[in-house]
């Protein structure tokens, strides 16, 4: 158990020094990364411009009030920013595959999942993600959104859960990123498909609510912890989604050795 622990701490260490390293590129460009914050505060100001200026003719979407609605696309917002925070790697993971680069990490005495899923951070993120967490606190508090302290935990629970999906969807995308060197699509198909909980995912037919249930597990990935902080979640559904990313990160896990079993770099 100490050895797992001090094995823990070192890859947090290399974690923190990767990250820095990234944060030190960035400062070298500081007006590409002021842009980048303007733009991603403009993204969610708009969005969220756009959610209210469809429920002012209306006070309930499917069942919940405007309020909730709101509730729902901040929940999205941090899940979104906090999976792109910790598991950006495989955005940059193709350029290691397809240059051959990707073989000295191999090298490493690392976990061989670590560079493609942990291999870049970006901090400017953290000025994103900080204010959304005080305006979330604040917007749930002053609306009542929580019934009891218990929904509260439950939802840190679920938010656990969900970057438990997230990993092993982003190690997925990587596994087959080193199978077939394309990842691009596959990121930008798993985006458009968690912007769809944007809104409680209610809204759409059966058939797309199982879709975003078992294919890209949407609806336990945001729906439902969104849906705990309103009560309407019960220890059964939190058993299943817990079930859901166990599965999730074993598949994934399973189909990140194949992939690797094959793997031929760009030299041989």
């Amino acid at each position: 158990m100490v050895l797992k622990l001090n094995y823990f701490k070192k890859l947090l260490r290399i974690w923190f020094m990767v990250a820095s390293r990234v944060a030190q590129n960035q400062m070298l460009t500081s007006l590409g990364g002021v842009l980048f914050l303007i733009g991603k505060f403009a993204r969610i100001a708009l969005f969220y411009v756009f959610i209210t200026t469809i429920l002012a003719s209306t006070n309930s979407l499917v069942g919940y009030t405007k309020e909730q609605v709101v509730l729902f696309f901040l929940v999205f917002t941090i899940i979104d920013q906090m999976v792109q925070l910790l598991f950006r790697g495989v955005y940059v993971f193709k350029p290691l595959v397809v240059t051959g680069k990707f073989d000295y990490d191999l090298l490493k005495p690392l976990p061989t999942f670590f560079r493609p899923i942990f291999g870049w951070t970006d901090f400017l993120d953290f000025l994103v993600i900080v204010p959304m967490w005080f305006f979330f606190l604040w917007y749930i508090i002053s609306n009542q959104l929580f019934n009891s302290l218990n929904d509260f935990i439950l939802f840190y629970i679920l938010l656990f859960n969900s970057l438990l999906i997230g990993f092993a969807i982003h190690l997925a995308v990587a596994a087959i990123g080193l199978l077939t060197t394309e990842i691009d699509n596959l990121v930008m198909l798993y985006r458009d498909m968690t912007n769809m909980a944007r809104y409680p995912t209610d809204i759409y037919a059966k058939g797309v609510q199982y879709l975003l249930t078992f294919t890209v597990p949407v609806v336990f990935l945001i729906t439902i912890p969104a849906k705990s902080l309103l009560g309407l979640v019960s220890l059964e559904t939190v058993g299943i989604a817990f079930a859901i990313s166990a599965v999730f990160i074993f598949l994934s896990f399973k189909l990140w050795y194949f992939a690797l079993a094959r793997y031929t770099s760009a030299s041989s």
